[in-house]
């Protein structure tokens, strides 16, 4: 059954609730910005649905209820792993790490498209249509839909990453999206832990 959130005046104590990652944004505005964004994207199925409808690419936590949810919370962790060599090394700044992160939280609100049914496989250009979207009805730093138009590479047919940032995201989505090997999840809401209580926590 789908699950409706309407972003009104208690929204992003909802979002924060399922997403408690966006609390990890350390720009504010970018942060509020972010949960509004989710909640004019997603569609009702992202809580409900697979990540994709086999094992080829995402490991048992992902393939079954509510797998796209946990998938998105498996990139963001994946992302935080990969982001402090990053900026090490002087490829992201501070800020670009933040925008890193909403384009993680984002990159798959448009996973099946509008709508979703048991069985259905991801639309090919989700990537496109997601980034669209956010060009569309946000205000977002445009980075962060270059990142969600690009997170995923030469794999479909949306156009592959070309700066530090896009490449990142590219890699947590990659890293998040292996059969064999679980990335934890921050905060696991209570509706992923009774399905999965056996899944890994991270912690940052």
């Amino acid at each position: 059954m789908a699950e409706t959130i309407r972003f009104e005046e208690n929204a992003f104590t909802a979002v924060c609730e399922r997403l408690p990652e966006l609390a990890l944004v350390d720009d504010t505005e970018l942060m509020r910005e972010a949960a509004a964004a989710f909640f004019e994207g997603h569609e009702d199925y992202f809580w409900t649905a697979p990540a994709a409808s086999s094992y080829a690419h995402h490991n048992l936590y992902c393939c079954g209820e509510r797998g796209l949810w946990t998938h998105t919370k498996m990139v963001f962790a994946a992302y935080e792993r990969l982001v402090d060599s990053y900026l090490e090394q002087g490829l992201v700044t501070e800020f670009e790490r933040d925008l890193g992160r909403v384009a993680c939280l984002l990159h798959d609100v448009k996973k099946y498209g509008e709508t979703y049914e048991e069985g259905d496989r991801a639309d090919r250009d989700h990537d496109v249509q997601a980034a669209d979207l956010l060009r569309a009805e946000t205000e977002l730093d445009p980075r962060v839909a270059d990142a969600v138009e690009r997170h995923m590479g030469p794999w479909y047919d949306g156009p592959e990453p070309e700066t530090p940032l896009q490449r990142l995201v590219h890699l947590a989505d990659m890293t998040a999206s292996t059969k064999n090997a679980t990335v934890g999840v921050y905060q696991p809401h209570e509706k992923i832990r009774s399905l999965y209580p056996s899944i890994p926590e991270a912690t940052f």
